[in-house]
């Protein structure tokens, strides 16, 4: 994947999962579109998240633990948690593919952590494992 074609990119609200709905589309040739709010706010975010990843048909699964994170992964990334998991970007090459409002950055996990200290990763099972 080619992290600098994303960041040139400028992406529409919500930023970071339009983002990852391009990275599958463009490199996976998978859709996950499935994210509506009409509220930009990031409890609504969140709430949004919960339903395109953890109740979709999109087959996301949780990456747990002793399973570390792989390149595709979607990385679900909170402040606080009164807040939730509010903002997301993509697993590549131990760093973080995400969209701002002002662009999108590839960002090392360990800086990641500083501002977002609650991480989920979640991968997309494949299709004969959804339908199995």
């Amino acid at each position: 994947m080619d992290v600098s074609r994303y960041m040139a990119t400028q992406y529409p609200a919500p930023p970071c999962w339009t983002l990852v709905a391009d990275v599958y589309a463009r490199e996976l040739g998978q859709g996950v579109n499935d994210y509506r709010t009409i509220n930009p706010s990031a409890r609504a975010i969140a709430a949004a998240f919960r339903l395109a990843l953890h109740k979709s048909a999109h087959g996301f699964e949780p990456v747990t633990a002793p399973a570390a994170p792989a390149d595709f992964d979607v990385v679900l990334l909170g402040k606080a948690p009164s807040l939730g998991l509010h903002h997301c970007g993509v697993y590549w090459r131990g760093g973080v593919l995400h969209a701002l409002e002002t662009g999108a950055v590839y960002q090392d996990l360990a800086s990641l952590r500083d501002t977002y200290p609650l991480i989920e990763y979640w991968r997309k099972a494949m299709v004969s494992e959804v339908t199995a």
